[in-house]
């Protein structure tokens, strides 16, 4: 089974990392902590509230990328991670 879980991928997870990572750095979210543990609850309340979506990979490497360019998929991702930055910038756990 374990060859199974390494040919499963969750594309979502990616994306709201990339983002996340490119939103942390803009000027609106100046001040916003970027330790470990924020990040993570970031990334954990973002994931938690959108659709997995997996895709197949071959031998290791991913063959396809689905609605990563669909403009309301990454409208959806952009709108739960500002959520989760608020609210997480608003009560830190460290």
């Amino acid at each position: 089974m374990k060859s199974l879980k390494d040919k499963l991928k969750n594309h979502t997870e990616d994306i709201v990392l990339e983002n996340m990572e490119e939103m942390l750095t803009s000027e609106e979210f100046a001040g916003v902590c970027t330790c470990e543990k924020c990040l993570l609850d970031i990334a954990s309340y973002a994931l938690n509230r959108l659709p997995a979506k997996y895709i197949v990979s071959h031998s290791g490497n991913v063959h396809t990328k689905i609605a990563e360019f669909e403009q309301q998929y990454r409208v959806d991702i952009i709108k739960v991670l500002t959520q989760g930055i608020k609210i997480v910038s608003k009560n830190p756990r460290h």
